[in-house]
């Protein structure tokens, strides 16, 4: 996947992912349970547009802009939403 990440909605959360899924029943197999739903791949760009986008203010945000970046700088493959 490269330098990219997929947002994966949770019943009681958000995830930011880096692994690489053929599909979305493969993530949904994964979180069976929790599973809601899941977004294309993005760059850190584009997530951060996103959340801009969507949540507006950054405070509203499930991950803050400096968590975003530092996730695609650093090895983590998986997070989970701060708020």
């Amino acid at each position: 996947m490269g330098n990219k990440a997929v947002i994966i909605y949770l019943n009681d959360g958000m995830l930011l992912s880096k692994k690489e899924y053929s599909c979305w029943e493969e993530i949904q197999d994964e979180y069976y349970e929790k599973y809601i739903t899941n977004l294309e791949p993005m760059s850190c760009d584009e997530i951060i547009f996103f959340f801009e986008d969507s949540f507006v203010q950054e405070e509203n945000w499930p991950f803050s802009r400096k968590r975003i970046i530092e996730f695609f700088e650093k090895d983590e493959i998986i997070i989970q939403s701060e708020r």
